[in-house]
């Protein structure tokens, strides 16, 4: 049956009220990168938005190792001011167990360390300076939702609960993924999220040019850890892995015979611990009146836990899908789809191939890991990677690799060091 003239002008009646009554034309929740930059994107096209941070102050508590590339921050059309950054690198020195390592440099600059609090910070006036407003300390308890649709949110500020409307709402909540549960959406699984533990440290032996990374399973299990130098002989020195990963850097810094070194004499400033990421982005990051961006939908870097760059993209994404919303009056789930059509395009390719070769590093042995940082120097492979490699978008270096006579006959070599379980939970994720 057709609807009649009067049904749908009570629709109309409804749609112009709940317009009218609208406080906000969006609401961004989390105030991190992905969350800044799509509400600078939404101001910026001339629509009202209100970043709600649940934390007192910008970028705190911080839990980044804040190693961001050049090429990066150029493809969001970022220059951060000097007092952003710490130190710049112009490349990263790969330890395998044994000791054996790659150093992968250009020659010039490749990317710089920021203070992550001041760096976000500065985000959050570029937001304001565009028009959006962001407030501190509000924290979004609940998604409002009616007749299937987000409408808006419920917000603890102050010690009042405070209620607000919007056309649309982001979130960029961070990984804990609560709001997104709460209304169905996909969530970062447990499992793809490892505890990290990190301290900055002054008095190291470090090169301040060059970033390092140790492999082993003694030394961090399924991930790596890190030395990033901040100059002047400070340094950023975490690790992640399956657990524990406190007590496996305490180790790591003590007793690990390339580390121990470099910070044998160093002293301890401060410590922090996070969670890094290490899987796909979840299957569907839009609904009726919501998108999904950055660490809430998975958008990392599985080989290095980097989410900077990928989130800043898909948060712009988010931003001009949703002004566009905002401007066509049309937020439904269906118009909402071409935010993950954009994203996904853009980059789902790099975060997949990222996935496998994260992967496939975990199932190696401590032996197989040896080989791999020893064959990829004896055979050339090096110059190739640092040619045509790139910090955040791998799967150009990664699939070139993949077609190299020399790769695949290292790769042949390599694959010997896979434990039977490993190589059937390789397989399970390539297939999945």
């Amino acid at each position: 049956m057709e609807p009649s003239k009067t049904t749908d002008k009570k629709v109309l009646v409804a749609l112009l009220d709940a317009m009218t009554s609208l406080d906000h034309d969006a609401i961004v929740v989390g105030a991190g990168p992905a969350g800044l930059l799509a509400a600078a994107t939404i101001a910026g096209n001339g629509h009202d938005v209100i970043v709600l941070e649940e934390h007192r102050s910008i970028g705190e508590p911080d839990h980044c190792a804040g190693l961001l590339s050049l090429s990066g921050l150029r493809s969001l059309g970022l220059k951060p001011p000097q007092d952003v950054i710490l130190n710049t690198v112009r490349g990263a020195r790969v330890y395998s167990p044994s000791g054996n390592s790659l150093l992968i440099e250009r020659g010039r600059r490749e990317a710089v360390v920021v203070d992550r609090h001041r760096f976000d910070m500065w985000l959050a006036d570029r937001a304001q300076d565009s028009g959006a407003v962001v407030i501190t300390g509000a924290q979004v308890r609940s998604l409002n939702m009616q007749n299937g649709k987000i409408t808006g949110v419920s917000v603890q500020h102050g010690g009042a609960t405070e209620h607000y409307r919007a056309a649309i709402v982001i979130n960029a909540e961070g990984a804990v993924c609560r709001l997104s549960k709460s209304v169905g959406l996909p969530i970062v699984p447990r499992t793809n999220k490892y505890p990290a533990y990190q301290y900055e440290m002054r008095g190291a032996e470090v090169d301040d040019n060059v970033a390092e990374m140790y492999y082993g399973r003694q030394v961090a299990p399924g991930f790596f850890a890190w030395n990033i130098p901040l100059g002047d002989g400070r340094a950023r020195v975490g690790l992640a892995a399956f657990s524990a990963a406190k007590t496996r850097l305490n180790a790591v810094i003590e007793h690990h015979p390339i580390m121990s070194e470099r910070f044998s004499r160093a002293s301890i400033d401060r410590t922090f611990g996070g969670t890094v990421l290490v899987g796909m982005p979840i299957r569907k990051t839009y609904a009726s009146g919501i998108l999904v961006a950055g660490d809430a939908a998975g958008m990392v870097k599985a080989t290095t836990g980097g989410g900077v760059i990928i989130g800043g993209m898909a948060g712009t994404i988010a931003g001009k899908v949703a002004s566009l919303a905002i401007s066509e009056k049309d937020c439904s789930e269906r118009f909402l789809e071409r935010y993950q059509m954009a994203w996904r395009s853009l980059f789902m390719s790099n975060l997949r191939a990222m996935f496998l070769a994260q992967r496939a590093l975990v199932s190696l042995s401590d032996q197989g890991m040896d080989v791999l940082v020893r064959g990829t120097s004896e055979l050339g492979l090096l110059q190739k990677i640092e040619r045509e490699g790139d910090m955040d978008m791998q799967w150009g270096i990664i699939r070139s690799l993949l077609t190299d006579p020399r790769a695949i006959r290292l790769g042949l070599r390599v694959i010997r060091q896979l434990s039977p379980i490993s190589k059937n939970s390789f397989m399970w994720h390539t297939r999945g």
